[in-house]
């Protein structure tokens, strides 16, 4: 009973490893990730600078 004990904590830590190994892998890739696209927003004009600007 002892054994298999130290046997399942022993795969439970491999596994632990494992996972740390692939987290760590993924975080450090998604500080690599640059912006792609960088978007402007312009301003709407009000409607009653449309109409004073039709008017003159």
């Amino acid at each position: 009973m002892l054994k298999g004990l130290f046997v399942c904590f022993a795969v439970l830590f491999a596994q632990l490893a494992v996972l740390y190994v692939i987290d760590a892998r993924l975080y450090n890739s998604s500080q690599d990730v640059r912006q792609t696209a960088i978007t402007s927003v312009t301003p709407h004009k009000n409607e009653t600078d449309d109409e004073e600007e039709v008017q003159s």
